[in-house]
């Protein structure tokens, strides 16, 4: 849930009207963005609206050793090596006529990258210890970090892959630069939290403008994170800011609300020591020392509802 398909920011309304309208095509897709803006979500959206009931098969291309990279992408004959036992179908057999979603492609090596090229020139494969090529009927959807124009230039990204899988290159907006889907999509998640609570979930004044000062560097999955832990805070249904559980870099937003006297001495000192917590990987010792508070201050102020 990254409301890209329901965005108030014009650019990434037109983006989401650009997927929608290449989802139900065979078009190989590139989706980049900064983590938490929603890669996932595109690519089991393009599935869903282009080959329903067909196979969905996400790879992690980081989590591959090199050496084993062509064994998973074309799977293996029994005997084609030492380990190999029995018979393994690989992530384009195992893909079929679905969607093959190649997670981190930017993480791929050289000689990966080399592998994944002929088979998308070529459209066909041969598993490992086969003397006959398979056809490759899956579309692809590959899923980057931000700067994979940047690795090409560098000469770590094949240009020739990169214009392969680019039929179309999406970059995913940060969250900072979409300010006017925060509010609405923090609204959404409260929702769902809400379904399994006895009641409403809402955020105060308050904490709806604390939201929209923060930058967000983990975009929409620090923001769920943070209203999924602030949900369990409230007893009335409603958060405030000192519920909100913020990372380091909200902390100008922070003083600036503070300055503006939209928070208690009591909310920000509560906010301050979770931030201190936090810094010391949940510590509560070392957290009241640096802060100069007892343990019992630093729990009470923790569990504080």
């Amino acid at each position: 849930m990254t409301a890209l398909f329901s965005s108030r920011d014009r650019a990434t309304a037109e983006l989401a009207r650009t997927l929608d309208r290449v989802a139900t095509t065979d078009l190989p897709i590139l989706v980049e963005g900064e983590t938490g803006t929603g890669k996932s979500f595109v690519a089991g959206r393009l599935h869903r609206r282009s080959r329903p009931g067909r196979p969905l098969v996400v790879v992690d291309c980081g989590a591959i050793p090199a050496t084993l990279f062509a064994s998973e992408l074309f799977g293996h004959r029994a005997g084609a090596f030492t380990d190999a036992t029995r018979a393994r179908d690989g992530w384009c057999a195992r893909a079929g006529s679905g969607t093959l979603v190649l997670d981190r492609i930017d993480s791929l090596p050289l000689e990966g990258q080399a592998t994944l090229l002929r088979v998308l020139e070529e459209h066909r494969f041969s598993p490992v210890g086969a003397s006959t090529a398979q056809t490759f009927r899956a579309r692809v959807v590959a899923l980057a970090d931000a700067g994979v124009r940047s690795r090409v230039a560098a000469g770590t990204f094949r240009a020739d892959l990169y214009h392969r899988l680019a039929g179309l290159h999406a970059e995913l907006p940060p969250l900072r630069q979409r300010p006017r889907d925060i509010i609405p999509f923090a609204r959404r998640v409260l929702r769902r939290l809400a379904r399994g609570a006895a009641g409403a979930l809402a955020l105060d004044a308050e904490a709806e403008r604390l939201l929209l000062a923060c930058p967000w560097l983990g975009n929409f999955r620090e923001l769920q994170g943070v209203l999924t832990r602030a949900a369990i805070e409230t007893v009335d249904g409603t958060i405030s800011v000192g519920m909100l559980t913020l990372p380091s870099d909200a902390w100008p937003a922070i003083a600036e609300l503070a300055g503006a006297r939209l928070l208690t001495l009591a909310e920000v000192d509560r906010l301050y020591a979770l931030w201190v917590l936090a810094a010391r990987r949940g510590n509560v010792s070392q957290a009241a020392r640096a802060l100069g508070v007892s343990r019992r201050t630093l729990i009470r102020w923790r569990g504080e509802r």
